[in-house]
């Protein structure tokens, strides 16, 4: 772990997760390089990209999977502090337990209806209707990034198991 300088935060940034933010950064560049250069053709010289909005779509699907890694990794899940100052203690740890369950489950639900939708479309070699591109690899890198996501679940589940009630804290939320 080192520190970022640039940062007004004093946590540090964990150096492994680097790799999956510049995967990130680049699936939004390139996404917005893409649109910014469609709708420019398109209204400037009434030439639109022909693949630029399914390819778009492709890369927001990349970027939401890949940055769910990143999410579920740091454990930096979005919260919501209604009744944190009221569960302390083991109720705490019995909250963070059941929203890691909830979490694991819904994202073992994507991945298998991902996986499931990949394998029609590779029975069925489904292609997109507006590029000639088969739809399957996609689906199925979006099954394994989720699957990859629930097993960081799984990691931050037992992280939490292993701590004693009392070391167990609410995360920090920002005063807006």
């Amino acid at each position: 772990m080192d520190f970022d300088p640039e940062s007004d935060s004093t946590e540090p940034t964990d150096v492994k997760w680097r790799p999956m933010h510049l995967l990130v950064a680049t699936f939004i560049g390139v996404m917005l390089l893409i649109a910014s250069l469609d709708v420019t053709l398109r209204y400037a010289f009434d030439a639109p990209l022909d693949w630029g909005i399914p390819v778009v779509g492709l890369m927001l699907g990349l970027t939401i999977f890949s940055g769910m890694i990143v999410v579920t990794g740091e454990d930096e899940h979005i919260t919501v502090g209604l009744l944190d100052r009221w569960i302390v203690g083991r109720g705490r740890k019995i909250q963070i337990i059941l929203v890691h369950l909830v979490s694991l489950g819904s994202i073992l639900f994507i991945s298998e209806r991902m996986m499931s939708l990949s394998l029609r479309h590779f029975a069925n070699q489904n292609m997109h209707m507006m590029i000639d591109i088969f739809f399957w690899p996609f689906s199925a890198i979006f099954a394994f990034l989720a699957l990859c996501s629930a097993l960081l679940v799984v990691r931050n589940l037992f992280r939490v198991l292993r701590q004693r009630a009392e070391d167990v804290e609410a995360p920090e939320i920002p005063n807006v």
